[in-house]
């Protein structure tokens, strides 16, 4: 397999998400807007108290620049960052050959060979064009495209990684 800028990007944001519920998008998108809800209606408490609404006011703009921020622009900044990082090795652009076992993973190609074991990694995703596993000493991230496998293949695989990374396998509709 080959793996291009796109796939990596991808494939970094979502395994940047699959890390923890924080990270994804609509969740922390969801806080600050619940926070803007929030100061809305504290507004009339504020003005029993005070001249002004100015303050809670520039509360709910912050909340929703905030919200904004989350919800559309640090998604697409996470996955330049992604490219970026794929940009500065050229070794993940050499066309590869993947072998996996039951407690490990090879990789092959034509410059180097890579062992990696399934404990090294910190979790394995699968969304619907890909397996991602995070977190290795050798490759931060592992790319299995499901492109090219065959259905029995893809289950296999599935099975075998669900087997190795037991709790930390995710199942993504992605």
């Amino acid at each position: 397999q080959t793996i291009s800028s796109e796939d990596y990007a991808n494939a970094f944001y979502a395994a940047y998400c699959a890390s923890s519920p924080l990270r994804r998008r609509w969740v922390r998108a969801g806080i600050f807007l619940s926070a803007a809800i929030v100061i809305g209606s504290c507004i009339p408490f504020y003005r029993a108290r005070f001249a002004t609404v100015w303050i809670p006011c520039g509360g709910i703009v912050l909340a929703l620049a905030l919200c904004i921020l989350f919800g559309f622009v640090q998604p697409n900044d996470l996955k330049k960052w992604g490219a970026r990082l794929y940009r500065s090795n050229v070794l993940w652009s050499v066309p590869e050959q993947i072998e996996i076992y039951r407690d490990s993973v090879v990789l092959k190609n034509t410059c180097e060979q890579i062992l990696e074991y399934w404990t090294d990694f910190s979790l394995c995703l699968e969304t619907s064009s890909a397996f991602i596993a995070a977190g290795g000493r050798e490759r931060e991230l592992l790319i299995i495209k499901k492109q090219g496998l065959s259905k029995e293949q893809t289950e296999k695989i599935s099975a075998a990684l669900s087997g190795a990374f037991a709790a930390r396998y995710v199942k993504s509709g992605r």
